[in-house]
C-alpha cells in the first residue's frame, strides 16, 4: 500500500492523456466536417455552371 500514490498518478496520467487525445480528435473531426461542407458547396457550384 506504500506505492498507492504512484498507481493514482499513473492512472490519472493515462486518463488525462486519453481525454486530451479525444478532445484533439473531436476538434479535427469538426474541422474535417467543415472542409467537407466547403468542398460539397464548391462541387455543387461547379455542377450549376
Amino acid at each position: 500500500m506504500d506505492n498507492l500514490h504512484y498507481l493514482f498518478a499513473a492512472f490519472s496520467t493515462v486518463w488525462i492523456i486519453l481525454f486530451a487525445y479525444l478532445m484533439r480528435l473531436n476538434k479535427r473531426t469538426k474541422e474535417l466536417g467543415l472542409q467537407l461542407e466547403e468542398l460539397e458547396s464548391k462541387i455543387q457550384e461547379k455542377k450549376e455552371d
